[in-house]
């Protein structure tokens, strides 16, 4: 395998649209939305998701995000799906995640995309709720 950037996100939850629900005092079940930027090999972009992550008694969220990609000049969107790990915060406040990513599209210059996974990893502040991500393509490769 040969891992690519294939694009880095600034984003952030939107305002208040966010929900939790407490359950038997130890599970938290989250909700929020997202909008931010995207930077794909120099091409600009918007980038929208939805996140609904449990979150363990120990404090770790598991993120199962949702979301659309939108590149400027493409007239189709790039849809995809992220579950993994968020841990922390540390000390500052931040939280480290990743997880595994697939994306969906019928962009002809992308359809390769569909036969691809990757892995997103990133920051999110406590205090901002704002991210910042990047994303990487696996390539496989004979041995």
């Amino acid at each position: 395998m040969r891992s690519e950037v294939l694009y880095t996100i600034e984003h952030g939850y939107d305002g208040d649209l966010s929900a939790a629900v407490l359950h038997d005092e130890a599970f938290v079940q989250e909700y929020g939305r997202s909008s931010g930027t995207v930077d794909w090999h120099g091409r600009a972009g918007a980038v929208e998701w939805t996140n609904f992550p449990p979150m363990r008694p120990d404090g770790v969220f598991l993120p199962d995000v949702r979301g659309v990609i939108r590149l400027d000049g493409h007239a189709r969107p790039i849809l995809f799906r992220m579950h993994g790990i968020s841990l922390g915060p540390d000390e500052e406040g931040v939280r480290l995640f990743g997880g595994p990513v697939r994306w969906y599209t019928d962009a002809d210059e992308l359809l390769w995309l569909s036969d691809r996974y990757g892995f997103e990893e990133g920051t999110i502040s406590v205090e901002t709720r704002r991210m910042q991500s990047q994303a990487h393509v696996l390539h496989p490769e004979a041995p």
